[in-house]
């Protein structure tokens, strides 16, 4: 097997090294694609990483990493003082189907990559990105904000992820057409299909009862925004976007429902319908919004009806995204985040048969995606035979509905659960870093 390490170019470098410059190395990241083939090669990605999460500039020894196998072979990659220790080495192959988890090693620091599912079945790719990262252009948290260039950077080369928004506020005159212009020009010339994405997006704010802080993504960048702030809500914001974009190229997503002030209740009256709204951002930095009572809530609770469980409950039809919600602009999670951006970094996975912007949107838009949070967990399920956003009546089936789910992460996985109408009617504690999970709903 052939192995070849690649470094960042010198521009790169310099983004890092003046935006983030990382103090001695304390942590590893190390990421492989979640759907391999055997036989053919891929990258692992390779950041050692501050306490903080910022690149180290103090790395001078060689990450080794483990290959699977009876002779357990190595490959290493060296790093040098002065610069930020990332890169990648590709031509790495598996022959073996299954699960698998790479050993990386520095010095004394010791950690597993992600798990890559190596099957010769044609399944779609599981592709990891951050739906919500906001950079110095949002105009809030100025100074633990950096700019675009660093968002970039980062999210492909850091955070080793595959796509990544740059969702910026503009409501409250926090945006104007120059700032519009500079990030979707800088966005569309970071888009590198199919080796990365950059998905088109921006935060509008609406006040509580009008649905809350929602972020809108869009297929392509229109000639300017659409603010609904002061007299509108989700309905209104949906039909105005309707008039820049055709309605398969744009939706909206709710974030921190249960945010006291700025909660997402989304009535009846305003609900722009599944198409206009087909997911909701369930966790982010600020806390999950799962349903009350969940262990990671926000700090501010709204008293109301706007969790996730409560939204299900009323009929509405929602597919789930994570993600960081980080003003530090760090995608997928570290930096030095303001005190009350405090919880575990949100990120999502998409099932897409290749990479690209309007792949990813689509993904989303149908809901053939999953949200996690800090790790890159692998699921792959059905029910009744129904992959992840698809639909079916369960009277038409003859037999009960099984569901079948493959699940593995980087670290052991404590407890499944399924829930059917708000209640747990199946668990399994697999204690172990894969599972296979089955349930015949009778």
């Amino acid at each position: 097997m052939k192995t070849n390490a690649i470094y960042l170019t010198d521009f790169h470098l310099k983004v890092l090294a003046q935006e983030a410059p990382g103090g001695p190395p304390r942590q590893l990241n190390a990421v492989i694609p979640s759907i391999t083939r055997p036989g053919t090669p891929f990258f692992i990605r390779i950041a050692a990483l501050d306490k903080t999460g910022y690149p180290s500039l103090h790395c001078g020894l060689a990450v080794r990493i483990l290959l699977p196998g009876k002779n357990r072979r190595e490959i290493s990659m060296p790093f040098q003082p002065g610069t930020p220790a990332v890169g990648a080495i590709g031509g790495i192959k598996l022959r073996k189907e299954g699960f698998v988890r790479l050993e990386v090693r520095l010095g004394k620091l010791r950690a597993f990559s992600n798990p890559t599912y190596c099957t010769a079945k044609k399944l779609p790719g599981i592709f990891w990105g951050d739906p919500h990262v906001h950079t110095i252009l949002s105009n809030c948290i100025v100074h633990k904000c950096r700019t675009l260039n660093f968002c970039f950077t980062c999210a492909r080369h850091v955070s080793a992820l595959d796509w990544v928004s740059a969702a910026d506020h503009v409501s409250n005159g926090r945006c104007d057409i120059s700032k519009w212009r500079e990030q979707a020009a800088v966005s569309n010339l970071y888009n590198d299909e199919p080796g990365f994405a950059t998905l088109p997006a921006y935060e509008a704010s609406l006040k509580g009862g009008a649905g809350g802080d929602n972020n809108v993504y869009m297929a392509r960048f229109p000639d300017t925004f659409v603010d609904q702030f002061e007299n509108g809500h989700t309905g209104t914001l949906a039909r105005e976007l309707s008039g820049k974009l055709p309605g398969d190229e744009f939706f909206l997503v709710p974030h921190h429902t249960t945010r006291t002030g700025k909660h997402g209740e989304i009535p009846d009256k305003i609900y722009p319908g599944p198409r206009s709204m087909p997911v909701m951002e369930i966790h982010s930095k600020w806390g999950t919004s799962e349903y009350r009572g969940n262990p990671n809530p926000l700090k501010e609770i709204h008293p109301g009806p706007s969790y996730a469980a409560d939204l299900l409950k009323r009929g509405l039809r929602f597919g789930f995204i994570a993600g960081t919600d980080s003003h530090a602009t760090m995608p997928s999670g570290g930096g030095d985040e303001p005190g009350h951006i405090d919880r575990l970094p949100g990120l999502t996975a998409v099932f897409c048969r290749k990479l690209s912007r309007r792949d990813v949107f689509d993904g989303i838009r149908s809901r053939r995606c999953y949200a996690a949070s800090l790790e890159r967990i692998i699921l792959l399920g059905s029910i009744a035979g129904c992959a992840f956003g698809e639909e079916t009546s369960f009277r038409h089936l003859k037999t009960p509905p099984a569901i079948k789910l493959l699940a593995a992460a980087k670290s052991d996985i404590a407890r499944i659960d399924l829930v059917r109408n708000g209640r747990t009617i199946h668990s399994a504690a697999p204690h172990h870093w894969q599972a296979e999970f089955y349930y015949e709903d009778r």
